[in-house]
């Protein structure tokens, strides 16, 4: 797992760690000293072009480029900005080097291709509203063999992972000090690509409180359920799902899929009547019942160990009431339940805001459904999803899964990413795959917390493995179900059992 940061929370650690003890400099040429050892490493027999701003982090570039000249490499420097007042670090790093060969904004069109372009323009603290005339700089550099960055790619936000129009597309990023949340985030994995950490030892991630935690499927791996010898169906849970209504019996079918073969032990279907012969000819081993009313519901409610609603719901009488008693009843019983999809469109009415979910709820919405349900615009959720999940969590109480590119996980105290997956997991369908995952894992005795993360892990890990065998396009959501099955016996793809 990695600790991720915001800007904010590393200046302040950076302006802690040795600013206010007149360490900086001493801190800017360690960092020039490691990133050295990495270009030496990776581009030895390279020539470099190192294009500063006027900041601190033009002043890495200034002390990079004069430990590569030191190492008998041929480097040349640009001043961007050069009309812009330095900082005093910079202004004293750009002492050091002036006597080294610089060359005007002009000329870099005539730069071999080959050379390695060092992008120490702005830094963390970068806009990405840049002028034109800096928009045509990065789209000239994008065009050389190797791009290295420097700290992080100027163009994109530090915080949010948005890009400007025109962003430097970086190979590899060397960051300092701790990981950004920008990096990892929306387009920031693109434009970072290889990102190498530096923290200079300083020791971040033992003294502060991350951001976001990124994990991946290896980290969750050993919270998979393990089976005794003795173990019978009994011992695995017991799953309802509430959902699929007219003319999308396949969520409902989906999702009861997913948790079966995740594991639950028993399985319980309640959708349409027109859908129960379907789910029967699909998967005989779910226990599936039509369901007209609520009261078809009630009947069912002291049974299973965990629920889940919502998938193939919609704003209509039938989900409604559905919904409504099902939450009803939740405030004295306390059942975990994940609610999806149509069921989470239905708690943003007016009906449903007088009831409370209780903290064992978790809530799985796409970045159209979180819009919805903080009453923003799809635009805004994308532009900054760690902070969109922390406020549906506060308005709501539970347990988030923004699902998406870098799916957050957050509830109270802790927020997580996930590294995995890919668009080949944007197909209709494949939240309806998650839902019954989760529920399966929180039937089967975990916390809902740890399901989430879990089966969050285990379905966009699944979606890896069909790429890595088939391709990112054309996957059928119910084709993932196999591969989930192969990782809760960590074999990642069914070619491998043969």
């Amino acid at each position: 797992m990695n600790n991720i940061y915001t800007a904010e929370q590393v200046k302040r650690f950076e302006t802690n760690s040795f600013v206010l003890k007149g360490d900086d400099l001493r801190a800017m040429q360690e960092a020039a000293k490691q990133s050295v050892k990495v270009l030496i490493k990776d581009y030895s027999k390279a020539d470099y072009l190192v294009l500063c701003g006027p900041g601190n982090n033009g002043g890495d570039g200034y002390f990079i480029g004069l430990g590569l000249s030191e190492s008998n490499k041929c480097v040349k420097f640009i001043n961007v900005l050069e009309d812009s007042k330095k900082s005093p670090l910079c202004e004293y790093a750009f002492k050091k080097v002036k006597n080294l060969e610089f060359i005007d904004l002009k000329e870099l069109k005539n730069i071999s291709k080959k050379t390695v372009v060092i992008d120490a323009i702005f830094g963390i603290g970068g806009r990405i509203d840049l002028d034109n005339k800096l928009m045509e700089v990065l789209s000239v550099c994008n065009e050389f063999e190797s791009k290295v960055a420097i700290d992080i790619p100027t163009g994109l936000d530090s915080n949010t992972g948005e890009t400007s129009k025109a962003c430097f597309n970086a190979d590899k990023t060397i960051t300092f000090i701790a990981y950004k949340v920008g990096q990892r985030i929306n387009d920031g994995k693109n434009f970072c690509g290889e990102l190498i950490l530096k923290d200079l030892g300083l020791g971040m991630s033992t003294n502060e409180n991350p951001e976001v935690i990124e994990f991946s499927y290896e980290d969750i791996r050993s919270n998979i359920p393990k089976r005794k010898k003795t173990a019978h169906k009994g011992n695995h849970g017991k799953l309802l799902i509430v959902a699929g209504d007219e003319g999308f019996g396949g969520a409902g079918i989906l999702s009861s899929e997913s948790g079966l073969k995740t594991g639950a032990g028993l399985v319980k279907l309640l959708t349409r009547k027109s859908h129960v012969s379907a789910s029967l000819m699909r998967n005989p081993e779910v226990m599936v019942s039509g369901a007209d009313n609520a009261q078809d519901l009630e009947a069912n409610l002291s049974w299973p160990d965990s629920i889940v609603a919502g998938p193939g719901m919609f704003d209509n009488f039938w989900s409604e009431q559905l919904l409504y008693k099902l939450l009803e009843s939740l405030i004295d019983s306390n059942i975990p339940t994940l609610l999806d999809a149509g069921a989470l469109r239905l708690i943003t009415h007016k009906a449903f805001t007088k009831i409370k979910l209780h903290e064992k709820t978790v809530l799985t919405p796409h970045p159209g459904e979180a819009a919805e349900m903080l009453k923003i615009t799809t635009e805004e959720i994308q532009n900054n999803r760690v902070k969109s999940a922390k406020e549906l969590q506060k308005k709501y109480g539970c347990i988030i899964v923004l699902k998406g590119h870098g799916t957050i996980i957050c509830n109270k105290q802790n927020a997580y990413l996930c590294s995995s997956g890919g668009p080949e997991l944007a197909v209709a369908g494949s939240g309806d795959i998650l839902s019954g995952v989760i529920g399966s894992l929180i039937a089967q005795g975990l916390t809902p917390w740890d399901a989430a993360i879990t089966g969050v892990g285990i379905h966009a890990q699944a979606g890896e493995a069909f790429a890595n065998d088939v391709g990112q396009i054309g996957l059928a959501a119910s084709e993932i179900i196999a591969y989930i099955r192969c990782l809760l016996y960590t074999s990642p793809s069914p070619r491998d059992r043969g």
